[in-house]
């Protein structure tokens, strides 16, 4: 009797299990059809010219940027400086497209294993719980939430032309997923500046004068050879070609790393630069040490005002080919110097100071004493 009474038990609990794995099955059969290749946020395609701010949370700040009236992005965090329109263009592409691959955890409990802790701003020097998950969220004119998304661990990296498989989980909510899509979640606030200025070659640069409180101004003039020299250069020592090459490519490689409004930089003691080019531009760079590190290195600020002077628009030669050069057209130069004064005017950008020396040449950094025979 107990024997036939055990299995009658056993045979209930093994059913029972059956009947629990069974549910557990369709339940995720009916999830994995309901989810799967679909978007992870279907109505935001028909919706992306609705979108006025991205919010974002990361472990290395908290930060927005806003659409303006004209569809121009600006970095509230860097009071209203133009955003870098390229990156959010392909963010909210991303999120537009974003595609479910497979359902995953629906355990808060185990959101740490795929990275998918909500994100906690750290303060400089600060270790943090290790979470490396990164949040942002889009939103429309009247606050109302188009999409929100914490993006964890990278499963399969992508690269231009193949998607990233990467674990998300939408804001508010449990449940998570491996998707798939090109994900553009940059980390820090800076990562998202407009960091394109300007650029004047230096085949353009025709004189540079470098003026230091206290000092004698340092000029330099380019040759008709296309070189720099140092004027007046003092008997006893010979010019370094590449440093002066340097100072003359200065305006080529303007990249900066952090920007601040002008007037919250105090420029007193600054080095002034001065680079006057055959198109017409003269540009004033005035230069201070920042007091704090950028990219491993020392940090200097720098402020540009772009002038335009017809008048000293020299049109180039003919090169030893013969062939004619293509003239310099005033109104386009004109056009071009308004547009990066109107960028850069009341503003001052961090550079590095492999970027920043090549606006503080010296005579004893652009020259050395000559061998003595020479002298």
């Amino acid at each position: 009797m107990r024997r036939n009474l055990w299995i009658i038990v056993l045979a209930l609990t093994v059913a029972s299990v059956v009947a629990a794995y069974a549910v557990l099955d369709r339940k995720a059969e009916r999830l994995a059809a309901l989810e799967y290749g679909q978007l992870l946020f279907p109505e935001l395609a028909e919706r992306v010219n609705d979108i006025t701010e991205l919010a974002f949370v990361t472990p290395q700040g908290e930060w927005s940027l806003s659409r303006d009236d004209d569809g121009g992005w600006h970095h509230d965090a860097r009071d209203g400086y133009p955003a870098n329109a390229d990156e959010v263009k392909r963010l909210v592409v991303a999120l537009s497209r974003a595609t479910v691959i497979a359902p995953k955890t629906a355990d808060p409990a185990l959101h740490d294993r795929l990275g998918l802790l909500a994100p906690v701003p750290q303060a400089d020097g600060e270790d943090g719980d290790g979470t490396r998950s990164m949040q942002v969220v889009a939103k429309a004119a009247d606050g109302s939430v188009l999409a929100g998304l914490v993006v964890g661990k990278t499963k399969q990296r992508g690269s231009a032309t193949e998607p990233a498989k990467v674990y998300v989980r939408r804001v508010g909510q449990d449940a998570t997923w491996l998707a798939e899509g090109f994900f553009t979640v940059k980390p820090a606030p800076t990562d998202w500046l407009n960091r394109e200025l300007f650029k004047v070659s230096k085949d353009l640069v025709t004189d540079i004068t470098v003026t230091r409180p206290d000092q004698p101004p340092l000029a330099l003039d380019r040759s008709e050879y296309g070189y720099f020299h140092v004027k007046d250069l003092p008997d006893g020592l010979q010019e370094q070609e590449i440093r002066l090459t340097a100072t003359g490519r200065a305006l080529e490689f303007l990249k900066p790393r952090d920007v601040a409004p002008a007037d919250t930089v105090d420029f007193t003691g600054a080095t002034r630069t001065v680079f006057e080019a055959q198109n017409g531009w003269i540009v004033t760079v005035d230069v201070l040490d920042a007091g704090r590190k950028v990219d491993n290195a020392d940090g200097f600020w720098l402020r540009f005002d772009v002038q335009f002077d017809p008048e000293r628009i020299v049109q180039p030669k003919p090169g030893l080919d013969g062939k004619e050069p293509t003239p310099i057209v005033a109104a386009d130069e004109e056009a071009g110097a308004k547009a990066a004064a109107a960028l850069t005017d009341g503003w001052a950008y961090l550079f590095p100071s492999f970027t920043a020396e090549n606006f503080l040449p010296t005579l004893e950094t652009l020259t050395k004493p000559k061998p003595e025979e020479e002298s």
